[in-house]
């Protein structure tokens, strides 16, 4: 063997072969020239390709498929054979271009599986080990960094936003109806998408149910208000990546405006508020209204549950306490000049002696198992009040206070420049977000603002998430999210 055919990475049978594939295509490219150009000086061709098979082919048989003249003779078989090469070739070409999109979609792939790694390697380093350890208190402490860590896009916008209490999913809902599961850490593609109602979805809220009868298996349940003046009930269906629908609440006259939902023991109830002015309770499990009362003259907009107790604000700038059971009107808040947006309870927490409004300041409180709730409004303010004790008799529904049944204003927090949308409280900090496009953090033991983030959105800030701090079936993490007019939801994540 010589050297230059020690170079060549083929054996003798693929030499052979290929030699006899480019004499082919040669072959048939003189022909059809001949055929459809009826050119008379392309004999000379004809002959340097007989010449060059008896130079490359060693054996006869070969070289007399070319010394022959098949001009006409079976086509068929001349067509298959003839263009084998340029066959190969385009094929080659094809494979090559997929190889090289193979490899980029690997250097992605790999990319991503790097910096999850880190991710994840940096939420175990964070992760609270006990509800009241030295870990939760840090986590607790945790104020989000300047730019999220990454932003998810919606075909409208976005007027709820609710993280997954155990795993890294957040539910997104919009102005056109349509609910959105995304996982956090690939968030490029929805898990799953449903058209759940005909107008704006405009509250959402989400619980893991916790049922200590064996018989009954715990899931995640997401609740939607409408304006189609509906209720929807859904299953995160999780090993499928799906809402499966379990009911729909039919009973409002107008725009739902907000829906809570929530366990004690094994029942499980739902509270909703609409522009018709009442408040509804409804049980989960069979759908029917259990409760019907109007705690204001106008359009409640947004309410909380503790327990036995509704707070609920209204466009007619009150807030209102009440026993849901027995439908009995507690107390009020006044103080606010324009319509209230969000109300929320302000839960105690153990252990924390240090922060303001989260422990008890008697032990009637403290049996009572509440104190303080805050409320945000369209005058640009958040108020936190001191709820007055009502007049609690043992086997019967609780009543006003005859001498107190007045919200004291404890604190106000100004710094916004239009309406506050939407509130939450984790440890010691108030995070709210605005019409004026930011999201702001307040000290609740001083009062002051520590942290603004400004043009997080294009547009109004309808929405935000943390998790919650007193549920011991939720582990806080590191993680807020943000919905706003813009179309986009932004999450912060340690």
């Amino acid at each position: 063997m010589t050297n230059w055919q020690q170079q060549l990475p083929l054996t003798d049978t693929q030499k052979n072969e290929l030699d006899k594939s480019v004499l082919r295509y040669l072959n048939w490219n003189y022909k059809q020239t001949v055929r459809h150009e009826h050119a008379q000086d392309y004999e000379s061709v004809r002959h340097a390709i007989v010449t060059l098979s008896g130079f490359l082919l060693q054996e006869s048989v070969d070289r007399q498929e070319f010394i022959s003249n098949n001009d006409t003779s079976n086509e068929s078989m001349v067509d298959i054979d003839e263009l084998l090469l340029p066959k190969k070739w385009n094929s080659i070409v094809r494979l090559q271009k997929k190889i090289i999109e193979l490899e980029q979609n690997t250097e992605t792939l790999v990319s991503q599986i790097k910096d999850l790694n880190t991710q994840v390697s940096e939420l175990a380093q964070f992760k609270p080990t006990t509800s009241n350890g030295a870990s939760a208190h840090n986590v607790l402490k945790w104020i989000p960094r300047n730019l999220p860590s990454c932003l998810i896009n919606v075909e409208s916008s976005v007027t709820s936003v609710k993280l997954h209490p155990n795993l890294p999913i957040v539910f997104v809902a919009t102005d056109h109806g349509k609910l959105y599961a995304f996982d956090l850490f690939n968030y490029t593609i929805p898990l799953a998408s449903l058209q759940s109602h005909t107008k704006a979805i405009t509250s959402m809220d989400v619980l893991f149910t916790n049922f200590t009868n064996s018989s009954k298996k715990n899931y995640l349940v997401v609740v939607t208000a409408s304006k189609d003046l509906q209720i929807h009930v859904f299953k995160w269906v999780s090993e499928e990546c799906k809402f499966q629908q379990i009911r729909s609440l039919l009973g409002h006259e107008h725009i739902v405006s907000a829906v809570k939902i929530w366990q004690k023991n094994n029942d499980v109830h739902i509270a909703s508020c609409s522009r018709d002015q009442t408040v509804k309770i409804w049980d989960f499990h069979n759908g029917w209204s259990l409760k019907t009362f109007q705690p204001h003259s106008q359009w409640v907009r947004s309410i909380d549950v503790l327990g036995d107790y509704i707070i609920s604000g209204s466009h007619d700038t009150t807030l209102r306490l009440t026993h849901w059971p027995s439908g009995n009107g507690l107390s009020v808040g006044t103080g606010h000049e324009f319509p209230i947006e969000k109300v929320k309870f302000i839960h105690f927490i153990e252990d924390s002696p240090e922060i303001r409004f989260r422990t008890p300041s008697t032990d009637r409180y403290k049996n009572w198992g509440m104190q303080y709730c805050v409320s945000a409004s369209r005058d640009r303010t958040i108020k936190i009040w001191e709820i007055p004790l009502p007049t609690l008799m043992a086997h019967r529904a609780p009543i006003p206070n005859p001498t107190d049944s007045n919200f004291r204003c404890v604190l106000t927090l100004k710094g916004h420049l239009s309406w506050v949308r939407d509130i939450s409280i984790r440890g010691q900090y108030l995070f709210s977000c605005a019409d004026d496009k930011s999201v702001r953090c307040w000290d609740l033991n001083t009062g002051q603002c520590l942290h603004v983030w400004e043009k997080l959105h294009t547009g109004f800030v309808n929405c935000l998430d943390l998790d919650v701090d007193f549920d011991s079936n939720v582990t806080p993490r590191q993680m807020m999210v943000t919905g706003g007019l813009d179309c986009k939801s932004n999450v912060f994540m340690r």
